[in-house]
Parts: C-alpha cells; structure tokens; sequence
C-alpha cells in the first residue's frame, strides 16, 4: 500500500512513525517549482498589465492636450474673424 493512501492529513504526518512521516514528505509534489512558476507567471502579466496602463495613460495625455488646444482654437478664432472682417 503507497504512502499516500495510507496518510490522508498533514496532521497525521506528525503523528506517524518516523520512517512513515518521511516516505510521505518525499511523495509531495514540488511546491517549490510551482511557486517559482507562479510568481513568474504573475510578473509577466503585471509587466503586462503596466505597459498598457502606461499606453492608456499616454492616450489620455494626448487626447487632453488635443482638446485643450482645439478649445483655445474656438475660443480665439471667432475674435481674430473679427479683427480680419473689420
């Protein structure tokens, strides 16, 4: 019978024989690379998620800096019309 059927809880691992507690320690998976995995996955999409922010950010400087311009424009053009016409 494998380790694994016999021990169904961490908590009898602690209350194993010793030799038992250890053949159960060794059939756990690889946490470790799992986690390396993990927060590797986890950077590249942060990484990911930032770049656009920044390109959204970027849009919004622009597109703010059009419309201030484009309300200047509105407001002085009808006065120099004026000043052209008269």
């Amino acid at each position: 019978m494998p380790v694994a059927e016999e021990i169904v809880s961490p908590e009898l691992v602690l209350v194993s024989p010793p030799e038992l507690a250890a053949q159960a320690r060794e059939a756990l998976p690889d946490f470790e690379y799992e986690w390396e995995q993990l927060v590797e996955r986890l950077r590249a999409q942060q990484a990911a998620e930032d770049a656009e922010e920044k390109r959204r950010q970027r849009r919004i400087r622009v597109g703010g800096i059009a419309f201030t311009m484009l309300g200047a424009v509105n407001c002085v053009a009808p006065l120099a019309i004026l000043l052209v016409l008269r």
